[in-house]
């Protein structure tokens, strides 16, 4: 039985045995069960289904040393880069290969044991561990998570007309596919009054997501920092913009060899699922943990703000470009130049014991 059928298999067995399931344990199944998304190797990365910046370009390592840079009270000692969501190492890697005298200290978590055993065998000179709680001691450095909050498995609702949220679970379909079924959601005026808090309006027939875990992910990350700064870069909104009227159908997706669908139900395991972040979620989680926050603002500005332009090739006498300077630069392009990650990634800002998060969210407007 291959990866993907062992999946369906026990989504079905589950379904079966206890009736429609939320979103949320059908994600957890689809991307962290036996056989699932995040259970084998290559999926993230050019050859895979879908690339992050942290996994794209050495440039980005080198601006996240700058940036580390900037943070004030570290002491004189030698600093941690804590990486959260580390996958396969590939950020890691950079930074042990591009800066090996003065790189900080680099620990990785992941919960895959594939994907950690992979980053372990790349990066020997990283501690690694599968979850938060088993991280030693709170680093002083820089706590690192690309593109963590958007995977965490998210309850998929409706408005209805009025105003209530109807869950939207997964069932069996025709010849053992998934299909989905409404039913009203207990909790439903709890989740709206939290939403409406933060800002939220919530519009008659609109599809939206809410994601249990991220909270409790939040503080963590708060927590695993004794001084200086935490980075969460991710697709995503504030809370009013995230569940506004131009997001009708919601933001659950699906990614697979770099297409994106919204058909999230078929061939469970085969396909990344991720929604959008709710922001001002994030940070009060982090600010419950004590830190101060700021942002988000763009990855490109994030980015222009730690050097990134230094990382361009320069021309040749006469201004000659050869084809390889143009593809490096090309490739370093599309971690900040309009119209790609650059600005369809945003990035939160959280201090502790160091510079001020506005101070460091202050970069130049592009």
């Amino acid at each position: 039985m291959t990866g993907a059928s062992a999946v369906a298999a026990s989504l079905l067995r589950e379904i079966r045995g206890s009736g429609p399931i939320t979103f949320a344990r059908f994600q957890e199944i689809a991307l962290y069960g036996e056989g699932g998304y995040y259970e084998a190797a290559g999926r993230v990365g050019r050859e895979g289904d879908f690339v992050t910046g942290a996994g794209w370009h050495q440039a980005f390592a080198r601006c996240l040393v700058r940036f580390l840079g900037k943070l004030d009270g570290l002491g004189r000692g030698r600093p941690t880069l804590l990486d959260v969501g580390c996958g396969e190492g590939e950020l890691l890697r950079f930074l042990e290969e591009g800066n090996p005298a003065g790189r900080p200290e680099l620990v990785g978590v992941e919960r895959s044991s594939v994907r950690r055993g992979m980053a372990e065998t790349s990066v020997r000179g990283a501690r690694f561990h599968p979850s938060l709680d088993d991280v030693e001691a709170p680093v002083t450095g820089l706590v690192v998570a690309y593109e963590l909050f958007d995977a965490l498995p998210a309850r998929a609702f409706r408005v209805a007309e009025d105003g209530s949220l109807v869950e939207r679970l997964v069932a069996e379909g025709r010849g053992g596919t998934f299909s989905w079924r409404e039913t009203p959601a207990p909790d439903g005026p709890v989740l709206a009054e939290t939403l409406v808090r933060r800002g939220a309006v919530l519009h008659p027939g609109h599809l939206m997501e809410t994601r249990p875990g991220t909270q409790a992910l939040a503080r963590s990350l708060g927590k695993a920092l004794a001084r200086g700064a935490v980075l969460v870069f991710d697709y995503g909104a504030p809370t009013r913009a995230l569940y506004g009227i131009a997001r009708p159908g919601g933001t659950l997706e699906a990614f697979t060899r770099h297409q994106v669908t919204r058909e999230v139900l078929v061939e469970p395991g085969t396909r990344d699922l991720t929604t959008w972040v709710d922001f001002d979620e994030i940070a009060e989680g982090l600010r419950a943990a004590g830190c101060d926050v700021a942002g988000p603002v763009s990855q490109s500005r994030f980015l222009l703000g730690s050097g990134i332009v230094a990382e361009l090739p320069a021309p040749g006498p006469g201004g000659q470009v050869s084809p390889a300077q143009a593809a490096e630069r090309n490739a370093v392009a599309k971690l900040f130049f309009p119209g790609g990650m650059g600005e369809s990634i945003r990035v939160l800002i959280a201090t502790r014991g160091s510079t001020p998060a506005a101070a460091l969210a202050a970069f130049p407007e592009v």
